[in-house]
């Protein structure tokens, strides 16, 4: 109870993004200059985000997750997503500071959305033996998703990405975060984070195809 108690105590962080994003000009008011959007508006703006490049831009999108996060690679694939100064994907905005581990994500739950049922329904998740092997937040969210894959499926569903009910379900969730959390590391947990984690450890399960035992032996 303790080692949940401290996970708990770290939830109440919440969300300490700073959004820095400016809207076109006459979007708001009548002003012909851009205007700063509030962090309401840019949520709202990366929930349409992630489905718009997975409908429009499939391909690179599905290239750009398969990349190494924070490797050259990871840049290069990330660029024609952005290609020059704008993007119809993000609507009313002109230029905003995104998180790459937050685009990466919103593309994820995207891709997963369009899934049919069955093959959302279907993961094969990369085994962690330990708490001890996690150092990344993206293995905790594979230790979590192998474990726990329909609590994350309905997490996605349920909540809308920068909102109340994202962080109350995190909260929730946090019951069963404990096996993949290594014991003595201090850990931070952000409700945005670990959606964007989660949503792309349940993209990458589902894409992946079990090793047979003719690789294996190869």
């Amino acid at each position: 109870m303790r080692r949940f108690a401290y996970i708990l105590a770290l939830l109440v962080c919440g969300y300490s993004s700073s959004v820095h994003a400016q809207l076109a000009p006459g979007y708001s008011g009548f002003s012909s200059a851009p205007t700063s959007a509030s962090e309401a508006e840019y949520w709202s703006m990366m929930r349409r985000l992630g489905g718009c490049l997975a409908d429009s831009k499939k391909d690179m999108a599905i290239a750009f997750l398969v990349t190494e996060p924070g490797s050259d690679e990871e840049d290069t694939a990330f660029r024609p997503l952005f290609h020059r100064n704008s993007n119809r994907c993000m609507g009313n905005f002109v230029s905003a500071s995104m998180l790459r581990a937050h685009v990466r994500g919103s593309i994820a739950e995207g891709l997963f959305e369009q899934m049919s049922a069955a093959d959302r329904a279907v993961g094969f998740a990369v085994p962690i033996d330990s708490p001890e092997d996690v150092r990344t937040l993206h293995q905790f969210a594979e230790c979590y998703v192998a474990g726990n894959r329909d609590e994350a499926i309905a997490f996605l569903e349920m909540t809308k990405v920068g909102t109340k009910g994202e962080a109350q379900a995190v909260r929730q969730m946090a019951a069963n975060f404990g096996p993949c959390l290594p014991e003595g590391v201090e850990v931070k947990i952000v409700p945005i984070d670990i959606r964007m984690a989660v949503a792309e450890a349940l993209y990458h399960s589902a894409t992946r195809r079990p090793v047979s035992v003719e690789q294996v032996a190869n």
